[in-house]
């Protein structure tokens, strides 16, 4: 537990997440790139309470990239941290100015009036990689419109906060725009309650970037409030590499415990605060939550479902195609899908007719033949 997160713990999940990420992106990316280019259209700092922000989020991109570089794994780095607060913004320009490593850019721009203009700084070189963070307080700044020419820079990648938990709270308002976030399905959402609408909400919005960027692959993460059991927001990640999709859902898998722990010590700080006593047993023993075990098994039980009907379909696929189909729905991860795969094995029911006698899990290009009913 990291006392600088207290009582804001879903941005230490957050932070976690990009950082992971970008620990993977930045070596790939530098091999094949002669530059990579981090953007943070609203870096703040938001809520920081160290004095070098080192629980920002642009501290702990910059961190990884500036890293990388020291070890040689990329060429050159650039960045651009954007703020129009004036008072956060001189705390920003205060922190790029310290860095001489590399090339940092602040400015104090409103970043949805300049977004042409970041479009630009990104691609000044051409053999150049991109990757933009959008972290905005509400839901107006990431409409589809007005980072439409980040979103198809090609190639580059996206990870936009989606304040899923506001716009449920606003949706039947027919005085905000929803449109111009999600498209003309807006009157249909306003028809769905409860769990159907929570994945509904995302479900269209992760399909309009993907369509807007032409991006591959488009999937999000929901992290839940520390304090409630409900879901804050989801980070939407878009990219166009299946390399990208790889290690996003690496990072999730490592992002969902992570999570769980940070709301599991949460909890017990505030039974001990309600109570005034302490507890016997660990944080991980009294921890409590339900909304993301029913939101992983909607998702687990529709990626299931899709990869059977894959398989139907096809007769015969790789590992590379039942990966994808199922890897884009939020909380799934490859363990779930080898768990399905060696499930309808064992039930004689798939078989992989290119299986080495040395091989131990399934390779991109395994090939999955149906021999029997799948159920």
């Amino acid at each position: 537990m990291n006392d600088l997160y207290q009582d804001r713990e879903q941005s230490q999940v957050k932070h976690k997440i990009l950082e992971r990420y970008l620990q993977a992106f930045s070596p790939i990316i530098g091999s094949k790139f002669d530059e990579i280019v981090y953007v943070d259209c609203m870096a703040g700092p938001w809520e920081s309470r160290d004095k070098g922000l080192t629980d920002t989020s642009f501290h702990k991109a910059l961190t990884v990239l500036r890293e990388c570089l020291s070890r040689g794994r990329c060429k050159r780095v650039r960045a651009l941290l954007i703020e129009k607060n004036a008072d956060r913004y001189s705390r920003l320009e205060e922190y790029g100015s310290a860095i001489t490593d590399i090339e940092v850019t602040t400015k104090p721009w409103d970043f949805t009036d300049h977004v042409q203009e970041i479009a630009d700084f990104a691609k000044e070189s051409k053999n150049s990689f991109p990757f933009f963070f959008i972290d905005p307080t509400g839901w107006s700044e990431v409409c589809i419109d007005r980072i439409r020419p980040i979103l198809q820079l090609n190639p580059g990648e996206v990870l936009i906060n989606f304040m899923s938990s506001w716009v449920r709270r606003f949706l039947d308002d027919p005085t905000k725009p929803f449109e111009k976030l999600l498209g003309s399905g807006v009157e249909r959402l306003r028809t769905l309650q409860g769990e159907e609408l929570d994945d509904e909400l995302v479900n269209v919005y992760a399909s309009r970037v993907r369509e807007a960027g032409q991006y591959a692959y488009a999937c999000a993460i929901p992290i839940l409030m520390p304090d409630r059991d409900e879901i804050h927001y989801h980070l939407v990640f878009g990219t166009r590499s299946f390399r990208g999709l790889e290690e996003f859902k690496k990072t999730e898998a490592v992002a969902i415990p992570f999570m769980h722990n940070l709301r599991a010590t949460a909890q017990r700080r505030r039974d001990e605060e309600s109570s005034g006593q302490g507890f016997l047993l660990s944080p991980a023993e009294t921890y409590q939550e339900k909304r993301f075990r029913s939101f992983n098994a909607r998702r687990s039980a529709s990626a299931r479902a899709d990869v059977m009907s894959l398989l139907v379909q096809t007769g015969s696929t790789t590992y590379r195609a039942v990966y994808q189909e199922s890897m884009q729905y939020s909380t799934v991860l490859e363990q779930d899908l080898r768990e399905w795969l060696d499930e309808w094995k064992e039930k004689g029911l798939i078989r992989y007719p290119n299986w080495s006698k040395s091989q131990r899990a399934p390779h991109s290009d395994t090939i999955i033949k149906v021999v029997g009913p799948l159920s």
